[in-house]
């Protein structure tokens, strides 16, 4: 494989592909606004024979496009470094040393299933997209490549590494974390998201004729019948919205657990010397590496239908600005964990710098003066407006607004704790749903302090944490608390010249 890449080389031809379905994804992505004024054109009877010639002109230019990029890319391994040569009109040579490297992915697309080929994708630590994407690999070439490119953790097997050698490597791969069907479906209900549907479904619900609809005969005997049994009484009405948005959430959790079992069914996470693979998906076969030491912060989130399942779900956050997936929020996960799962995982992760082995079940609160800072003023709102207007529906309704906004603060201060364990800090926060962040104190790489006159007086203080993954800020609370903290992560990091990033 050494030789293979030593000298500039160029992608398969069927990575014209891939070039192909990128250039449509940013054509659509900065055109998905057309979408309702197309649609709405169509059903008028917009039927010029300029729009044919118009789309075929683009299939044909965006083809032509892939052709010359695939041409025009190449790439090789140098000793401690990637190269990647591309570009049309102007050339551009990016140049990636493997110690920059945060994740490399494995996978396999659906369109290249068939021909058994494969796609390396390479992030580095704060780049806003991939920053390297080879597509149309051989399965051999293309895992041997990704052991290379993880050379700084596997130096010795990977120098001299061959297609038997790497298929030996990953046999030694040391299971962390197995997830069953069942519980890829589990995870698929309580992690629920809909949002992406909503704005997919918006601007084609936006086109329906909601008064034609109405006069239905369907609707009408609907309508009727909800008079008749349902509206005749508040409980009735109040148990009927809730079995419908129960059902509602339902229906969509049926997309979502389709979703997660599609995406990471047979997931398997794995740990080879110091560096942690995901596998599994089956639409797209996914295997992504992950350096242990490039984790920052281990976070476990459990969102409000995840409590009534008593499970979490583990995420190993990354330098900020790109993670796995190239989202903040879809750093490396271990989905469907209870709290002995999280037991038996955090042993496994020696040489995240964090030492502890179980999840905490208690925190020191912050001081009550944050809720009291925050708690009250929403309700100035209709105060001044009862105190102008009276009593009327309105101000009924900012008063019934502005309480639950004061109660959803509420619950916020209840969240807000932390634990100190040893050179381990674990933050805890949420609303409904809440988290639990383990952080490193050796990984701290700036603190602040801050207090007003009034914490001054109540001895409290505002702490923010700075982490190559992002800052925790932890307000309100005691300045023993706080200075121990500050002073005890500069202490470890005071003689450490070690590249935690």
């Amino acid at each position: 494989m050494s030789n293979r890449f030593a000298e500039w080389s160029s992608l398969s031809a069927w990575s014209i592909i891939s070039f192909t379905l990128f250039a449509f994804k940013q054509l659509l992505s900065n055109g998905y606004a057309l979408i309702p004024v197309v649609y709405t054109g169509w059903k008028q009877g917009f039927s010029s024979p300029w729009v044919i010639i118009a789309v075929l002109l683009s299939l044909l230019l965006i083809l032509s496009y892939s052709v010359l990029q695939w041409f025009k890319f190449r790439f090789k391994i140098d000793a401690n470094k990637l190269n990647i040569k591309h570009g049309i009109i102007f050339k551009k040579v990016d140049e990636i040393p493997f110690n920059k490297i945060q994740n490399v992915r494995l996978q396999q697309p659906l369109y290249f299933r068939p021909m058994g080929l494969y796609s390396i994708v390479v992030e580095t630590a704060g780049s806003k997209g991939n920053e390297a994407e080879l597509s149309a690999l051989d399965y051999k070439e293309a895992l041997a490549l990704k052991k290379r490119l993880m050379t700084e953790q596997e130096q010795q097997s990977s120098t001299n590494s061959t297609d038997v050698g790497a298929n030996t490597a990953e046999t030694r791969h040391n299971t962390v974390a197995r997830k069953s069907f069942k519980e890829l479906v589990l995870f698929g209900l309580y992690q629920n998201n809909a949002i992406w549907l909503a704005v997919v479904l918006g601007p084609l619900f936006g086109q329906l004729d909601w008064e034609s609809m109405e006069n239905l005969q369907s609707v009408q005997a609907f309508w009727a019948w909800y008079d008749a049994n349902i509206a005749i009484s508040f409980i009735l009405q109040a148990t009927f919205a809730l079995l419908a948005l129960t059902l509602f959430y339902l229906l969509f959790s049926i997309l979502s657990m389709t979703s997660a079992v599609l995406k990471y069914f047979p997931y398997r996470l794995s740990r080879s010397g110091n560096t942690l693979h995901r596998t599994g998906g089956i639409i797209a076969k996914q295997n992504d590496a992950l350096a242990i030491k490039r984790i920052q912060v281990v976070k476990f989130y459990q969102p409000l239908v995840g409590r009534l399942f008593k499970r979490w779900t583990a995420y190993f956050q990354q330098v900020k600005g790109h993670e796995v997936e190239q989202r903040g929020s879809s750093n490396m996960l271990v989905p469907t964990m209870s709290r002995s799962g999280i037991a038996e995982l955090l042993p496994k992760l020696k040489g995240i710098e964090a030492t502890s082995t179980t999840l905490p079940k208690t925190y020191q609160h912050i001081h009550i003066g944050w809720f009291w800072r925050r708690g009250l003023l929403p309700l100035l709102v209709p105060a001044i407006n009862t105190y102008f207007h009276g009593l009327d529906i309105f101000t009924e309704l900012l008063w019934i607004a502005a309480s639950l906004f004061s109660v959803g603060i509420y619950l916020r201060y209840r969240q807000y704790g932390y634990v100190i364990e040893g050179d381990n800090l674990w933050f805890h926060s949420g609303l409904f749903g809440h988290s639990w962040q383990l952080v490193a104190l050796s990984k701290v790489q700036h603190v602040a302090m801050s207090q007003t006159p009034n914490q001054k007086r109540s001895q409290l203080a505002n702490l923010e944490i700075g982490l190559a993954s992002g800052s925790i800020k932890l307000p309100y609370i005691s300045v023993i608390d706080a200075r121990y903290i500050a002073e005890r992560s500069l202490s470890l990091v005071h003689n450490d010249h070690r590249n935690w990033i």
